[in-house]
């Protein structure tokens, strides 16, 4: 997949899009002829002052990533971006758009650095030829009912300032729409720094029965609260990794630590003493404690670990040094 410009040589490409995707009524005027789909690329998309709009390209066009610039500054530079995005179905689902958009963001944000290898399905080589708008801050917007949308705001590095109540109408039906921003001095962890782990996502039945416990047991773990939607926070660690907490709308059935897939989430603590001290606090904040005869070595002799669980049957494993 290609990061370049769109062509008005695009429009039929942009034809089949519109006739074998779902949802692109929601992100554009759909063109319904050849001579429609012509005139949307050259008058929105082209290059021209006040935008900068890229093609996803896998042999033909599939996708797009938008940045519309406003508040122009005294000496004629732009202050904030609006940004938007979407992706044919076909090309949905392998870690594209995200990572396109996030490369977008980093470019109009000045704060783009080619990598020193090029990404296994992404080349995004033409954003280094490009001088940058050095935007002050970003803004997008999505639909609460849109977690993928949101998933890509978050790796993009966006943080969730607010719900817009009954913001879209769309056939009789209203929606909600979360508004995100990023600034330049805040800019996207870097993960090229052989940091492991992006981050972690949960899903909960619940959210309010189990955030205050979350909340607490990741503060007291040095995590910082990272992003707040409907539905939805994270926590942040220092090494830029972080933890998502989310109740979807597409969870079925309760969390069972024993069936397949993830039995327990395990984080580091500082020190024994801290431990010994999460422990005292842990049954306050919604937590109970598993095998408390065998703590701290539960794990075994050379483990020094508390194991929690949570009111909804999620076990937590912190593990700290053996003190000397």
């Amino acid at each position: 997949m290609k990061l370049r410009l769109w062509q008005s040589t695009d429009a039929s490409a942009l034809l089949e899009l519109v006739e074998t995707s779902t949802d692109l009524e929601r992100q554009m005027p759909l063109p319904g002829t050849l001579q429609e789909a012509q005139h949307l690329i050259e008058g929105q998309w082209l290059p021209a002052q006040g935008r900068a709009v890229f093609c996803l390209d896998d042999g033909q066009a599939v996708g797009l990533v938008g940045i519309t610039y406003s508040a122009q500054q005294e000496d004629g530079s732009w202050d904030r971006g609006w940004v938007y995005y979407w992706i044919a179905d076909r090309a949905r689902g392998k870690g594209i758009l995200k990572s396109a958009v996030r490369a977008v963001c980093d470019w109009a944000l000045g704060q783009y650095n080619p990598p020193e290898e090029k990404h296994p399905r992404l080349d995004t080589e033409l954003l280094g030829t490009l001088e940058s708008p050095n935007l002050r801050r970003l803004e997008l917007g999505y639909r609460t009912n849109n977690p993928a949308s949101g998933a890509v705001a978050r790796y993009a590095g966006f943080t969730v300032e607010g719900i817009e109540r009954q913001k879209f109408l769309y056939l009789g039906q209203t929606y909600d729409a979360v508004l995100a921003a990023r600034l330049r001095q805040l800019p996207a962890p870097d993960f090229s720094t052989g940091v492991a782990v992006h981050h972690i996502e949960l899903w909960t039945q619940n959210l309010e029965q189990v955030r205050g416990s979350w909340d607490w047991v990741l503060t007291q773990l040095g995590f910082s609260s990272y992003q707040q939607w409907q539905g939805g926070q994270s926590w942040q660690a220092q090494d830029g990794s972080y933890i998502v907490l989310e109740q979807s709308p597409q969870v079925s059935g309760a969390h069972q630590r024993t069936r397949a897939g993830l039995n327990h989430l395990a984080l580091t603590c500082p020190s024994a003493h801290k431990l010994d001290s999460l422990r005292d606090q842990a049954a306050e904040h919604g937590w109970s404690e598993l095998f408390a005869p065998n703590y701290p070595h539960a794990g075994g002799p050379q483990h020094y670990a508390l194991y929690l669980e949570n009111t909804q049957g999620f076990e937590l494993e912190i593990v700290a040094p053996q003190p000397q």
